[in-house]
């Protein structure tokens, strides 16, 4: 597909463009629904802070009564993770190309990208006698993570917000060493998600957290069965730990 875009464009900076907008595209869907779930999912944070007030020194029965209220109000608490995860593969896919690709080497996007296998180092800094390479990209793919961060409703623990925090930091020592096409992706990735959240801000009715109505019958969904099998095992637990 990229050398598709390629021939289009006569430019392999912008064909990674191109295909980046393709990926978003795909998981449009997905993305949405996400984004919608973990909006829901942060009404229901008052909530847990009350169980874990209630049972401050039983976090067995706080995970039960926390996947009571995932069941009640028809949440999926993996439903944030899914773009990342159908990301991965994508990502992986281009690092490993990116290592190997003759294509990329020599190849120009814009003024200071002069080699997408490279980093895109517009100057140095001399400090302590050492020369610090400015790379233009890993800094502007970290800027773009910690603006689509903010724009993410928060959900989870206090200790998982604080360690979602420093992904971009993560990221950035990454991605500052390796090809500049890799860093291109993941910024225009960023930037996309951007204007899809602001996208789904602007047009999707703001999410209320309402109690699903009971269902008569009918077949169980595999969130369902997996919360049933979770509950069936914290419960087991808790017996085996009254013994």
């Amino acid at each position: 597909l990229i050398n598709v875009f390629h021939r289009w464009f006569g430019n392999w900076g912008w064909a990674i463009v191109a295909m980046t907008f393709v990926v978003r595209g795909l998981i449009w869907p997905l993305y949405r629904k996400s984004y919608v779930s973990m909006k829901r999912m942060s009404l229901l944070q008052p909530k847990m802070k009350e169980l874990k007030e209630k049972y401050p020194d039983d976090p067995q029965k706080v995970n039960m009564e926390m996947m009571n209220l995932y069941r009640e109000y028809g949440i999926s608490p993996m439903s944030g993770c899914l773009p990342m995860v159908f990301q991965i593969p994508i990502f992986f896919a281009f690092f490993y190309v990116l290592q190997t690709a003759a294509e990329f080497r020599g190849a120009e996007w814009l003024g200071w990208v002069t080699d997408l296998s490279q980093t895109d180092t517009l100057f140095s800094l001399a400090v302590l006698g050492v020369d610090i390479p400015i790379n233009i990209l890993p800094i502007l793919m970290a800027v773009s993570m910690i603006v689509q961060m903010h724009m993410t409703p928060a959900t989870g623990d206090p200790t998982q917000v604080r360690i979602m925090r420093w992904m971009p930091l993560m990221f950035f020592f990454f991605c500052y060493t390796y090809p500049s096409a890799l860093a291109l992706y993941w910024t225009t990735t960023n930037i996309i998600s951007i204007i899809q959240t602001l996208i789904i801000r602007r047009v999707i009715p703001e999410p209320k957290l309402e109690k699903l109505k009971a269902k008569k019958g009918g077949k169980k969904s595999f969130f369902e069965r997996m919360m049933d099998a979770q509950q069936a095992a914290l419960a087991e637990q808790q017996r085996q730990a009254k013994r």
